[in-house]
């Protein structure tokens, strides 16, 4: 169970940090009415090996604190319940590169 637990708490500091990182580095300093090029986002995170380097210590970080403390049964809700703000944001971003695709293929 120790594992299962692990690995919702090393995805949850995951995707909060991701969200932080992005936020950060290119969001925060927009000017309004301002668009992103998805590139900038890859390029910060699928085709970061820090991104990926992130990936594996959160998921070490995650187990070895699950592994040494139990927490009581409501962190463990909270965390799932919380977990799935940067879940949904991933799959409002996969979707719009669904549609993207979709659009980029139909104009040529």
């Amino acid at each position: 169970m120790w594992i299962l637990k692990g690995t919702l708490l090393g995805l949850w500091l995951f995707g909060f940090g991701t969200l932080a990182r992005l936020y950060f580095s290119i969001f925060r300093n927009l000017p309004p009415n301002s668009a992103v090029d998805i590139r900038l986002i890859t390029s910060a995170t699928t085709q970061n090996y820090l991104w990926w380097t992130a990936l594996v210590i959160c998921l070490v970080l995650g187990s070895a604190i699950a592994r040494s403390w139990s927490g009581s049964p409501i962190l463990w809700i909270a965390l799932l319940v919380t977990g799935l703000i940067p879940a949904g944001c991933f799959a409002l971003f996969i979707a719009l590169l669904v549609k993207l695709k979709h659009t980029t293929q139909g104009l040529s």
